[in-house]
């Protein structure tokens, strides 16, 4: 069987029979009738006709019918072959129909069957209300069902509603506060005293209400700091300390009337925010103009460029339609062609007033997926005041446009209208900090990035402001202090250890037999294997060059000065901790000879593990 066909139902013109000789033709048998009419009216405007197809060489159905019980009948139409459902559209409501339908044979002349029916269907009143209405989840809700004839009306039904929401059946009042999100449809039944019922379908859908705005929070506090004299500056990242509850993802439309910054509800509109960033990622928005304007109401853009011809923009496949947050002023949602709820493509609007009760019903609702952000309003209040001007002859679209000049020039001028230059991403934060000693660490940002400069030893804080597209802002305070050399805490940080275990000061990630503080000390790298069991260090620079071959004992370090030249001179040492050198330099002579060995120990009687710097000089 064939899909149910749609027929406008229009009364059929009257014809004209011409009387004249006919050339003579067989005559076939004609075809089986149909049977089993069924004739429905869901409702005022809607017939469905339903019948039995008993042929099997049909040509097709042709339907009849009448207004009222008596006169002639009108044929409205014909079928295809084994078509045996067909939906009418565009009857009367509280009106008596007869319908009947035969079946066409495929000969020439064309023989008939006999009619199945007449079969009579008395339409139900029309329901006035409207049959899609929005409402928000926690606010007040009010809607009344209405019948075309209010006076005979007894009672009211709608078989399902929202939760939170009630009828009364004596008014036909709805009322309550929506608990719960989504769209529920319902059979209403407006009961008469002559008995002929009106019948409609009513679907209400609860949104979101527009979000709040939240400030920033901090996630996750930096750490404090430690940096070393004379080091490069350090970077530390931003990029966890901060979230924005209300705004993960962001946009900035440049105008000629300043910029529209777009904080976007991805959660809501999954679909229709990767639709509108696809557009802004291929630069489909750049050198684009708002091309409508409806006072207290909206202004529209995305769809022309501002050329000679305002062609347009070439678009994606049209995004299924997300409406869950209602359209109160300064939000942003998509167009849409009439009567076609799952056509947005690259043209949007932002909400001038509260167009909830207007644009939540209308179309299956129209999908917010965006506000405007900051001081964005007042741009969009600017766009807004503007002059209009038709400019349809240049592009049919352009009938409300707003100029940039009073009066509006007659003629079309694209430079004086509003204009987007850019459309780009945008970080939904923005950063600054400030140091609590200058003298001792500067600082400066780099996007989510911190930039810590040591200036001399000490110790500050750091305050760092996190601030949204609302002028919002949140602070953290980082401490920081520049020591005058290394500490092992310090050292440790750089390092990149697999896990905390294996930055402890005993523990030997690398397996070369030397411990991480063994190799702070000896500022080896503590993930590389040492092959030789024990470093060879080259103090650089100078003449002759000398290699340090050290060796631990209980009480000191013996170096093993290794040289092609007498080496004779001075030596000094100083022990230290892991927080410093604390103990006093230590001098001592070195014999002159080929190969000189000093043996250096602690003063101080024993106690932590302690670390030796030596110096020579010659």
């Amino acid at each position: 069987m064939n899909s149910p066909r749609l027929f406008c139902f229009i009364p059929a013109l009257p014809t004209l029979a011409l009387l004249g000789l006919m050339p003579a033709f067989s005559v076939a048998a004609p075809p089986e009738a149909p049977t089993n009419l069924t004739v429905t009216a869901p409702n005022y405007n809607t017939v469905q006709l339903n019948w039995t197809d008993n042929s099997t060489s049909e040509a097709g159905f042709e339907i009849h019918y009448r207004a009222g019980t008596t006169g002639d009948f009108v044929r409205l139409g014909r079928t295809d072959p084994d078509e045996i459902t067909v939906t009418l559209t565009n009857t009367s409501g509280n009106t008596t129909y007869q319908f009947q339908v035969r079946a066409i044979g495929s000969s020439n002349p064309v023989e008939y069957s006999s009619f199945a029916g007449p079969v009579t269907v008395l339409t139900p009143y029309r329901v006035t209300s409207s049959d899609f209405r929005g409402a928000v989840l926690g606010q007040p809700f009010t809607f009344s069902l209405v019948s075309v004839n209010p006076a005979q009306v007894t009672g009211y039904s709608v078989s399902a509603l929202p939760r939170g929401l009630t009828l009364d059946p004596a008014t036909g009042a709805i009322t309550g506060t929506p608990s719960e999100l989504g769209k529920t449809a319902g059979n209403v039944i407006i009961t008469h005293s002559n008995g002929n019922p009106g019948l409609s379908r009513l679907t209400i859908r609860v949104f979101k209400p527009q979000p709040s705005l939240a400030a920033p929070v901090v996630a996750t506090p930096p750490a404090s700091v430690e940096l070393l004299l004379g080091a490069l500056p350090a970077t530390v990242s931003l990029e966890s300390s901060f979230t924005d509850p209300d705004v993960s993802k962001a946009a900035r439309l440049v105008t000629d009337l300043g910029n529209l910054d777009f904080a976007f509800y991805p959660e809501s509109a999954p679909k229709t925010v990767e639709n509108f960033f696809g557009y802004v990622s291929r630069g489909d928005f750049v050198n684009t103009i708002f091309h409508r304007s409806v006072p207290d109401f909206i202004i529209q853009a995305g769809a022309f460029r501002a050329d000679a011809t305002a062609s347009k923009v070439t678009t994606q496949t049209p995004v299924m339609n997300e409406p869950e947050i209602t359209n109160t002023r300064g939000t942003v949602a998509m167009a849409k062609l009439g009567g076609e709820p799952d056509s947005a493509t690259n043209q949007f609007f932002i909400n001038m007033s509260n167009n909830g009760a207007n644009l939540d019903s209308q179309n299956e609702g129209f999908t917010v997926f965006a506000r405007v952000a900051g001081n964005g309003m007042a741009v969009a209040d600017a766009i807004a005041a503007l002059p209009l001007k038709s400019y349809s002859t240049v592009n049919g679209a352009l009938t409300d446009t707003p100029v940039r000049a009073t009066p509006p020039p007659a003629v079309y001028d694209p430079s004086l209208l509003v204009r987007i230059s850019s459309a780009t991403s945008l970080d939904p934060l923005s950063f600054s900090a400030v140091s609590g000693a200058a003298t001792i660490v500067d600082c400066a940002v780099n996007g989510r990035n911190l930039i810590l400069t040591p200036v001399s030893v000490g110790e500050t804080l750091i305050t760092v402001t996190a601030k949204d597209l609302d002028d919002q802002t949140a602070q953290t305070i980082i401490p920081v202090r520049v020591s005058e050399t290394d500490t092992f805490s310090v050292w440790a940080a750089r390092q990149n250890f697999p896990s905390p275990a294996a930055a402890e000061a005993g523990a030997d990630p690398d397996g070369d037999g030397l411990a991480n503080l063994v190799e702070f000390a000896l500022g080896s790298a503590p993930l590389e294997f040492n092959a030789t069991g024990g470093p060879i260090l080259s103090p650089g620079g100078g003449s002759p060059a000398l290699s340090f071959n050290l060796r631990r004992n209980i009480t000191g370090i013996t170096v093993a000065l290794q040289t092609a030249a007498d080496p004779a001179g001075t030596w000094t040492d100083q022990w230290k901790s892991t927080d410093g050198f604390t103990h006093p330099w230590i001098t001592g002579t070195a014999a002159a000879g080929d190969a000189v060995t000093i043996t250096a120990k602690n003063p101080a009687p024993p106690g932590p593990r302690e670390f030796m710097r030596l110096k020579v000089s010659q």
